[in-house]
């Protein structure tokens, strides 16, 4: 039987007792232990360096956003926004997960290539972050599920185009 668990920020709930109603946005994720995510095709988890520290990081083709745990937000020292809007995430081990808190433009750093990424904050238990389908699909990588490993899109050398080149098109 999973249970049902609301967790707002003080800031949401200030917003609803003024009467006014949030947009919502509705996400999904798998919150999974190391060794039930190494025995499943989808999902790797490696360590990565998160605001330049390491950290276990979980990609999750199944996961809509990335998301990063309370605890983790705060043993990094994380500064954390609020959402235009309240999100709704479905989770297998507490259900309905309500969040508006996010970590925006947090450096994090995979196999040597850097980014930034927007982290939604959750209760997650056992995992600190998770990257999910809307990094993989704007960073165009993909997951090699027998290899558990992911690929990078190869960088291409642009072109410099001559006078002359240019001219001859």
């Amino acid at each position: 039987m999973s249970r049902r668990v609301d967790s707002q920020s003080q800031h949401t709930g200030r917003f609803q007792q003024r009467g006014c109603v949030r947009p919502q946005a509705t996400g999904k994720v798998y919150a999974l232990i190391r060794s039930e995510a190494a025995s499943l095709g989808n999902l790797i988890i490696t360590s990565c360096l998160v605001f330049g520290k390491p950290c276990d990081v979980l990609f999750d083709s199944g996961a809509t956003h990335s998301f990063v745990s309370e605890a983790c937000v705060e043993k990094l020292g994380l500064s954390m926004g609020e959402l235009e809007f309240d999100m709704v995430v479905s989770t297998p081990t507490t259900g309905l997960v309500r969040t508006s808190t996010v970590c925006s433009r947090c450096p994090v750093e995979v196999d040597g290539r850097r980014f930034q990424v927007n982290l939604v904050c959750l209760p997650l238990q056992r995992l600190k972050v998770i990257l999910g389908m809307n990094w993989l699909s704007t960073n165009r990588i993909l997951i090699d599920c027998g290899e558990k490993k992911l690929l990078f899109p190869e960088v291409k050398e642009s072109t410099l185009l001559s006078w002359g080149k240019f001219g001859k098109s």
